[in-house]
């Protein structure tokens, strides 16, 4: 392979990110380039040379020229992907490569047997990514140069990731469960494993448990009920179609089953997921319900704060087309919301106080007060709507990226002890250590230091003098006007910080950044991490 390396170069055609909507499809004859598909965001199926793949976010998808995508169609969600295309030519290239050189970038091929696998690292090649479509952008040769490094380094990183992947795939664990994910809805004999993987029964099931937390049985109806799941959202099924597609021959078996499991019948199931939901509240609840696969008909909005037409967040903006905005900025008005014809409503308390305008002949509401971590929200709606099992993998998931982005920012977090602040006009917000999402995320979850003298909750208001008198290391700026920061900037006192005199004041982008929900607190620790990961100079 390392042969062929040097006597071969390749050439980036096109690197763009694309985003399709629930329900799309599509149909490629042939592949014409090489490719490196990434998915950043939603889940999808591919077939390629007639074998089909399931592709969620994380995947990674390589793609060599004269592969045949029969279809790629996803159904439970919108799809967010980047594609890089690039082409072989000669070492010694000629007239008409050298043109293409002077617009695209110098790349790697990557000779693997792995079409699709998962990348650990996900917010690291987001950052990568990113930073390569950013540098494509300019047309300047300086950019040209840093474009070849940056592409580089990408392909080695992807190399990294297949060959880890590889490893993985190779064990015979890892050949049944291939095994199972591709035949489990056939009827399955999960006693013909062991022989599959040529170990013993009793050794396998024990390889199996440590791989999978699970024993074969239940990763087989795990994986049955999780598709069982999103047929009865998004098809026209009947209980028995699903349940025969899954492979179950007996309705009544399944029912059990998915009542046992998901705490209500798979048609009650399928009836809440057609329910229309109003979200009447100050936070996003709705990014709860859509990481459930719920869609509400109408939720709360910002048009003032956020930069979109809809005035919900960026990560939120697409997902939420056809959802009516609710401008959260003003007192709602009941008939509002019931003019829409909601089958339920999920309102909230706010600070302990139920809110003041009266709500006469409502459908069923579903009230409740303030809670400390997102998570305690996320159960609490998946209770009201009896989706706890759907809950817990989302917060299981949401761990995993956790852990994932701690990693990654570890040569960043080690550095020095951190204070958050926020500036509003003239005044200078202090974060404290605990008891607000915000710095749950940070000092807990993504593993930045706090200044020890910082032991305050939530946060202190006008905490510009406790601000000198503390005087930190580094600083982070979070949810900040630019006009409202260049003013702070101007201040003497300010400049004097040792955090500002050593360049130690860290300004993101932040506007978007909501941890309070999955999928906020899942963008915001893609946009964080891919921002120390560049300040740092390792993006």
């Amino acid at each position: 392979m390392l042969s062929q390396h040097k006597r071969m170069s390749y050439f980036l055609v096109s690197l763009k990110k694309h985003s399709w909507r629930a329900g799309f499809g599509l149909r490629v004859p042939q592949v014409p380039t090489h490719a490196l598909c990434y998915v950043a965001e939603g889940c999808a199926a591919i077939t390629i040379n007639g074998e089909k793949n399931e592709i969620n976010s994380g995947t990674a998808v390589l793609l060599t020229p004269g592969m045949r995508i029969e279809a790629l169609a996803g159904n439970t969600g919108p799809l967010v992907f980047y594609v890089l295309q690039y082409v072989e030519a000669a070492l010694q290239p000629s007239n008409q490569v050298v043109e293409i050189m002077k617009t695209s970038l110098l790349a790697a091929d990557l000779q693997t047997d792995s079409t699709a696998f998962s990348i650990s690292l996900q917010a690291t090649l987001l950052s990568r990514l990113e930073d390569l479509a950013a540098t494509v952008s300019k047309q300047d040769y300086a950019s040209f140069l840093r474009g070849q490094l940056l592409f580089y380094e990408l392909l080695s990183f992807i190399h990294t990731e297949r060959l880890q992947h590889a490893e993985k795939r190779i064990g015979p664990v890892e050949a049944t469960l291939a095994y199972m994910q591709k035949n489990y809805r056939e009827p399955l004999d999960v006693g013909i494993l062991p022989r599959v993987a040529q170990m013993t029964p009793s050794s396998y099931c024990r390889a199996f448990k440590r791989a999978t937390g699970m024993t074969p049985s239940e990763y087989l109806t795990h994986l049955r009920m999780k598709q069982a799941k999103e047929l009865l959202v998004s098809s026209h099924y009947s209980v028995k179609d699903v349940a025969r597609s899954v492979g179950f021959s007996d309705e009544l078996y399944f029912s059990r089953l998915f009542k046992k499991r998901e705490g209500l019948p798979p048609y009650i199931y399928m009836k809440q997921a057609g329910q229309r939901v109003a979200v009447v509240s100050k936070l996003f609840l709705q990014d709860h319900l859509l990481a459930m696969g719920i869609q509400p008909i109408v939720a709360p909005s910002f048009p003032s704060y956020y930069t979109t037409k809809s005035g919900f967040p960026q990560y939120l903006h697409q997902r939420l087309r056809g959802t009516k905005a609710l401008n959260a900025e003003q007192t709602v008005d009941p008939q509002e919301i019931l003019s829409l014809s909601p089958d339920v409503i999920v309102r909230m308390n706010v600070q302990g106080r139920e809110d003041a305008v009266e709500w006469k002949q409502t459908p069923q509401t579903l009230l409740f007060n303030d809670y400390l971590h997102w998570d305690e929200y996320q159960m609490n709606i998946a209770t009201m709507f009896q989706k706890e099992s759907v809950a817990e993998e989302i917060i299981r998931h949401i761990d995993t990226v956790e852990k994932q982005a701690k990693d990654a920012l570890k040569f960043v977090t080690r550095k020095g002890r951190w204070t958050i602040l926020r500036v509003l006009g003239d005044e200078v917000r202090m974060y404290g250590v605990y008891g607000h999402a915000l710095t749950d995320l940070f000092y807990h979850k993504l593993g930045f230091q706090p200044d020890p003298r910082v032991t305050h909750a939530s946060y202190k208001a006008d905490a510009f003098s406790e601000l000198l008198a503390l005087d930190p290391e580094r600083i982070i700026l979070i949810w900040s006007e630019k006009s409202h920061v260049a003013a702070l900037e101007q201040n003497p006192l300010w400049r004097e910080l040792r955090a500002v005199r050593e360049n130690q004041v860290y300004y993101p982008d932040s506007r978007d950044w909501d941890p309070w929900g999955p999928l906020g607190r899942e963008y915001m620790i893609q946009k964080s991490t891919s921002f120390f990961l560049r300040a740092a100079g390792h993006g």
